[in-house]
């Protein structure tokens, strides 16, 4: 990044779906992205989401993607409540969650590219049990393939 770039205004873009977007660019095009926040209808918040996008921005897949995890997200939940109990037994033996909805918040949802297979994406969430950390969850199409705890 120049000196120039530094102080360049930020590229923005009103996209119809996703509200106000900015985009992040990067010097290897698959690594560019948009960055946004709006309402995720499962957890009746706001949440951030990140789309791995070009300028031209985010596309009527994605789109569809984020519409089809927040109809599905109780089947990813399901997927995903035994990775992350198994990773706190590391810490707290007896771990257990009750109530997901009261104790974990969606934080970011990345969106991918959706002409690329398989669809490489995440979820991250911060939880009542570790405020400091943030638990993402990674996926490989519609299989949780890791976890990370990261603070």
């Amino acid at each position: 990044m120049g000196l120039f770039n530094f102080f360049s205004k930020p590229f923005l873009l009103q996209h119809e779906y996703f509200g106000s977007l900015r985009f992040i660019d990067s010097k290897d095009p698959s690594k560019c992205y948009f960055e946004g926040k709006g309402h995720f209808a499962p957890t009746n918040s706001e949440t951030e989401y990140f789309i791995a996008a070009d300028k031209s921005g985010p596309t009527s897949g994605q789109q569809q993607f984020y519409e089809e995890l927040q109809k599905n997200f109780s089947h990813y939940l399901a997927k995903i409540i035994p990775l992350i109990e198994d990773e706190f037994r590391n810490w707290k033996p007896d771990f257990s969650i009750r109530d997901f909805s009261k104790e974990f918040s969606l934080v970011v949802v990345t969106i991918p590219r959706t002409d690329i297979q398989p669809l490489i994406w995440d979820l991250a969430f911060t939880t009542i049990h570790d405020l400091n950390h943030h638990i993402q969850i990674d996926f490989n199409g519609d299989e949780p393939t890791g976890i990370l705890i990261d603070g």
